[in-house]
């Protein structure tokens, strides 16, 4: 709960748990060149971490640990969409390994969430009602994060304050537009680093989760205007970077054609270059025109190359039978599925399903895998054939041309 960096033990254990649900995450990066950036793929916290004098900037000689009490690294003020709960965190930490956060102290209350989730405590109003809890009692969030950026940390910050799966982002808080304005004042040059989130199926085992990290947002000057005003104008400019990496469709038809669309792309495309966030983004931002003929049939009766809407696509085949292979050859796992497939059941939002099903899950294996270690003492073929048998079936429900 300090707003040191996260422990190596909360990398680890994230780098873990999203890799195995979702699989590598692929980051998109948009910061250098928006029109030709291969998306990148980062598992382990070590993977993701940037090294290069470009991305990360060394210290100048008046800013370091120096006399003017300046940061020995350029701080970085992350700021991402919402779309997935508190699963969201997670992902961010695959590009941004070292990132701090300011998490509800819904999260941070009880040992076991403390195992894994870390952060700066904000309490809100409706914790305040559900806990009792004295808002005095907690260091100001805002406060604890510019003290975490004035030391060149990265702080990531949720704009929208909390999650919804919609086709469109929730209305956007001040908080990370005060923040940097209060840097900026004191002389601080802080980097603000807008982040898209993507799941193609964010309740679904082995389906597909991706970032954009889009261009660094150009802070406006202030001009003389007062306080509120310059504010305003930077959560303005926040605003409209994170919008053009995030998903921001006109309507729900329309979202939900795009991303079946999206699907529907990423499986056909070959290799590497294969990226849903990717094909979402091109798909949304076409929207509208005329719809790429390799992205689904024309209407009956509709004339070729007539503007069709993206929500006339059917949506892509789930390929049950498959993933049903896929979850058998898992068999050794059993309890942790069962446990997780319980816990998600009732969550109470398509968009927190996925963080329930991790915390059944992860509490799962700290019992499971101990009796599997004892186990294999005794029946080591039998143990030996299960997780060969588990690894081929968490690879056949990621294939690509079936992965949802």
């Amino acid at each position: 709960m300090s707003d040191a960096s996260l422990s190596l033990r909360h990398r680890i254990i994230n780098a873990a748990m999203r890799t195995v649900y979702f699989g590598r995450i692929r980051v998109l990066d948009l910061s250098t060149n928006p029109d030709s950036q291969p998306p990148k793929s980062a598992s382990s916290p070590a993977e993701a971490a940037p090294t290069s004098g470009a991305d990360r900037p060394a210290a100048s000689a008046d800013s370091p640990s120096a006399p003017g009490g300046r940061p020995a690294r350029r701080p970085r003020l992350i700021i991402a969409s919402h779309r997935n709960g508190a699963i969201d965190g997670h992902q961010v930490l695959a590009a941004f390994p070292h990132a701090q956060f300011l998490v509800s102290i819904q999260l941070l209350r009880h040992w076991f969430l403390r195992l894994f989730i870390a952060g700066i405590p904000v309490v809100r109003p409706k914790d305040v009602e559900r806990y009792g809890l004295d808002p005095a009692s907690v260091a100001s969030p805002v406060e604890a994060g510019l003290a975490h950026l004035r030391r060149g940390g990265d702080l990531g910050i949720f704009p929208e304050a909390s999650s919804e799966w919609g086709h469109r982002p929730q209305p956007y808080k001040s908080g990370a537009a005060r923040i940097a304005c209060s840097l900026i004042a004191d002389g601080i040059d802080v980097e603000v680093i807008p982040v898209g989130l993507f799941y193609s199926t964010p309740d679904r085992f082995r389906s597909r989760a991706e970032m954009v990290r889009g261009p660094a947002v150009t802070i406006p000057d202030r001009d003389g205007r007062a306080d509120n005003e310059w504010e305003a104008a930077v959560a303005s400019a926040m605003g409209v970077a994170l919008d053009d990496v995030s998903v921001n469709c006109p309507d729900e038809a329309t979202f939900t054609a795009v991303e079946a669309r999206a699907l529907d792309r990423a499986r056909r495309t070959p290799g590497g270059s294969a990226s849903y966030a990717q094909a979402f983004l091109e798909l949304q931002n076409a929207a509208g025109s005329v719809a790429p003929k390799e992205d689904g049939p024309t209407s009956a009766g509709q004339p070729e190359g007539s503007p069709t809407s993206a929500n006339t696509v059917a949506r892509p085949r789930t390929y049950p039978l498959i993933r049903w292979i896929g979850f058998l050859a898992l068999w050794l796992f059993a309890p942790i599925l069962v446990a997780a497939a319980v816990a998600g059941s009732r969550a109470d939002g398509r968009n927190t399903v996925t963080f329930f099903r991790l915390l059944a899950g992860f509490a799962a294996v700290m019992v499971w895998i101990p009796v599997l270690i004892i186990a294999a003492f005794f029946w080591p073929a039998v143990i030996g054939a299960g997780v060969l048998s588990g690894a081929l079936g968490w690879l056949l429900l990621g294939v690509r041309r079936i992965r949802l």
